[in-house]
């Protein structure tokens, strides 16, 4: 099969699944997979804030008197929350560039 056939059937197999354009079909599959990273790492700040009972600004604030678990567990938790805020916040800006 050649490059140019292949590329006929592609476009015939993204249209039969109701996208215009392998453009379309790309945008949706990039879309859902952006969607799927926010989802995750939203659920990790989600646990955090559950864990501390506060966003990640009062948690940075009130670090030094959380008492209730270790510095080493509040540091390390402090450089996965802030990761996941940053994911999140970087995602969602992708997410939002490439909407039609």
């Amino acid at each position: 099969m050649t490059t140019n056939q292949s590329n006929i059937a592609l476009n015939h197999t993204i249209q039969s699944w109701g996208f215009a354009s392998i453009n379309d079909f790309a945008r949706e599959q990039a879309k859902s997979i952006l969607q799927q990273k926010i989802a995750y790492y939203q659920s990790q700040i989600n646990f955090f804030e559950q864990k501390y009972g506060v966003d990640f600004n009062v948690f940075c604030e009130k670090f030094d008197s959380i008492s209730k678990h270790s510095i080493i567990e509040k540091e390390d938790d402090s450089i996965r929350w802030e990761a996941a805020i940053d994911a999140t916040n970087e995602y969602q800006n992708e997410y939002f560039s490439i909407q039609s």
